[in-house]
């Protein structure tokens, strides 16, 4: 079961009237299976409440609290029909989805929404790559069968039926087995690659990683363009680099995400657990868990902070997290995900700030309006391209 998407839609038909007997009896079974599918689903409620209500989170989160007590009891209790149960936990979604629905309904004036074009109304990307090696050739990637798609020197090149691809070392591990191969993920994509060495790399959209088929030396090393989440597998004797525009990232075994566009004004690296080194000529730092080094390619100058590095990387999970975020750097990344263009009509919109949360599998103009309820910004289609003005 997809499961980030599947409660996704079950929210989404439930407050579109149109969730099913049968999967409200599904959505029960589904909880009941695991504590955590109990979390997940908690998180599921609250994304989907925040993406209508920016700004105004103690009140929701006090009030996904109270329906969440009620909640609980129905999946302790295993006296009742699924059926029964279906309907109690349906009963609940109601509450939650029709109060807050209401209550915003008499908050919010009507003339804050926006309608998006239909020609405007893109589906979000999907898991696909394409995989060049040294040789020149070019293998299509993407979801589907499990199947081997190259053997490159000894390295099987593995395509996996999720959306991923894995290197695995069979063959002679001597010097005439070293070549280099390209992931180059496509906006609209994403894509998931495991190096030889046991290295996990999700690859967010238009981005392209290099890497050697097989390690050899005293080194790991890699070249990054755009945005990468890396879960480094642990060698001492061997230090992984991540080499990404004009900073280096030096680890031993480690997780953390590098952004760096070609076309961003920064390039940043965010770190969750483990240590690593970021090393930007006229700056290297070294970094603690939960901290983020931001290189300003225009200065040249690096600077350290503290902050929120699990919504930084939740894109590899299936959402998208702004923080607080210009409305230049959060259409940056819709431009990456939708294969969409963006003109600001207005430079003032440019420093707009947003904060929301939204799964990426939603269509554009859904995005969008969200956007435009909680940000004084509308949207409009203009020869293809997105025009962006202050209200």
């Amino acid at each position: 079961m997809e499961t980030w998407n599947e409660i996704d839609e079950w929210i989404a038909r439930y407050r579109q009237g149109e969730l099913s007997e049968e999967n409200r009896a599904k959505l029960i079974r589904w909880l009941e299976a695991s504590p955590e599918h109990e979390k997940q689903f908690q998180d599921m409620l609250e994304t989907e409440i925040r993406v209508d209500a920016v700004g105004k989170w103690g009140k929701l989160d006090r009030m996904q609290e109270r329906v969440w007590l009620r909640i609980a009891p129905v999946l302790v209790s295993r006296k009742r029909q699924l059926y029964i149960w279906g309907l109690r936990v349906a009963a609940v979604i109601t509450l939650l989805v029709g109060v807050f629905f209401v209550w915003q309904e008499r908050q919010e004036p009507k003339e804050k929404s926006v309608s998006i074009a239909s020609i405007l109304q893109v589906e979000a990307g999907s898991s696909r790559a394409i995989l060049e090696t040294s040789s020149g050739v070019k293998i299509e990637l993407k979801e589907g069968e499990t199947c081997q798609v190259a053997d490159i020197a000894g390295v099987s090149v593995i395509q996996d039926s999720t959306g991923g691809v894995r290197f695995e070392d069979t063959g002679d591990s001597g010097e005439k087995g070293i070549e280099n191969s390209t992931i180059v993920v496509p906006k609209e994509g994403e894509y998931f690659v495991e190096l030889s060495d046991g290295t996990r790399v999700w690859i967010n959209s238009d981005s392209r990683l290099e890497f050697p088929n097989r390690f050899h030396g005293d080194t790991r090393e890699v070249k990054l363009k755009g945005e990468a989440y890396f879960e480094v597998a642990s060698n001492p004797e061997k230090p992984f680099y991540v080499h990404a525009e004009e900073a280096e990232v030096r680890v031993l075994g480690t997780a953390f995400n590098v952004m760096a566009y070609e076309d961003d004004k920064r390039t940043e690296v965010a770190l969750l657990h483990g240590k690593v080194s970021f090393d930007a000529g006229k700056n290297a730092c070294v970094l603690a868990p939960g901290e983020i080094a931001i290189l300003d390619r225009a200065s040249g100058q690096t600077t350290v902070r503290k902050g929120d590095v699990g919504a930084i990387v939740d894109w590899k999970k299936g959402r998208f997290n702004f923080e607080d975020m210009p409305l230049e750097e959060l259409i940056a990344k819709l431009s990456r995900w939708y294969g969409v263009t963006f003109v600001f009509g207005d430079d003032a919109a440019r420093h707009l700030r947003f904060s929301g949360a939204v799964t990426k599998y939603r269509t554009l103009d859904y995005v969008l309006n969200m956007i435009s309820k909680t940000t004084d910004v509308a949207f409009a289609e203009k020869e293809g391209k997105i025009v962006i003005h202050v209200k």
